[in-house]
């Protein structure tokens, strides 16, 4: 069976998976694979597994080398060089007056190509400045367009909880966030609070999101008309899943006049009274069910009675 291990690379939370058929590599070596674009470095992040070949997707690249360190004082040379090459394309961007940011670059391990990476809200014509870059750089010069989300994983930075954002951390992918997941959670809507440092809604709201639609369903939805223990009826106007309780509104009269009253009403509360009315509700079911039966068996009787 085929022995792989996983690779991560510098600046990106994805894990790809290489073939590994002679070195001993643990987690945290670095190690030269070869990728579709070239000679790359990256660091073991899932030690070695054994696979069924019929369970590979698509043919996996191989790994040249353990990482000397010769390897390792080149890779190092080479994080000056994109620096510089950072300045520069900033440079020349101003020049050229163009509408983009640039984020980052990154050179392959054997400097067959540069990468770099920017965000635009709208095409930008960059032929001119590829040009000069080649010139400069005597090698393959790439320029890739990502999104804001993208550009948020990249730079990385700190969330408004403080923490380093999720997506630059563990996060090997985006996934949608819709709008009803904020709803369910009872996020107030305002674009500052629910927007990460992308711009977009925040990828954790996701996270609690199927805590919050299994909790809800232990409560009564919002309009529906509840009682209290001591028989005030009400309409559920809110509902807090953390504090575990319930806001329902109550109409009562007061001077002749109907006044509007707010009741907190904890969880453990409604379900007790809710398990009691349906317990009286199913006994009076029962009894009416049991009436009925007695007046048909009643009427038959005296039909027989007749005859």
């Amino acid at each position: 069976m085929p022995k792989i291990v996983g690779i991560q690379f510098q600046s990106s939370s994805l894990v790809y998976y290489f073939k590994n058929a002679k070195f001993t590599l643990n987690v945290g070596d670095l190690c030269i694979v070869k990728t579709s674009l070239g000679l790359d470095i990256g660091k073991v992040v899932v030690p070695v597994q054994y696979i069924k070949p019929e369970e590979l997707g698509t043919p996996l690249k191989r790994i040249v080398r353990k990482a000397t360190h010769n390897d390792f004082e080149k890779w190092k040379n080479i994080q000056l060089d994109e620096h510089e090459a950072y300045i520069v394309c900033h440079e020349k961007i101003k020049k050229y007056q163009l509408d983009m940011h640039l984020i980052r670059c990154k050179y392959l391990f054997d400097k067959s190509r540069l990468v770099f990476y920017f965000c635009a809200d709208n095409r930008v014509d960059f032929r001119e400045l590829v040009k000069e870059l080649a010139f400069n750089f005597k090698t393959k010069i790439e320029l890739k367009q990502v999104g804001v989300r993208d550009k948020a994983k990249m730079v990385g930075g700190l969330g408004i909880c403080g923490r380093p954002l999720c997506c630059s951390t563990f996060m090997s992918e985006f996934k949608p966030v819709p709008i009803n997941v904020a709803k369910i959670q009872s996020v107030a809507l305002n674009l500052s609070k629910v927007s990460g440092t992308c711009g977009r809604l925040k990828c954790c709201l996701n996270f609690e999101a199927k805590f919050y639609k299994e909790e809800l369903k232990k409560y009564p939805k919002l309009g529906k008309y509840i009682k209290t223990k001591e028989g005030k009826e009400g309409k559920v106007i809110e509902v807090n899943i953390l504090s575990r309780y319930i806001v329902m509104e109550t109409i009562e009269k007061e001077d002749n006049e109907h006044v509007r009253n707010r009741v907190k009403v904890s969880i453990e509360e409604w379900q007790d009274n809710h398990r009691e009315g349906n317990k009286e509700y199913n006994h009076a079911e029962r009894k009416s069910s049991a009436g009925g039966n007695n007046r048909a068996t009643g009427k038959k009787s005296a039909k027989n009675h007749s005859g």
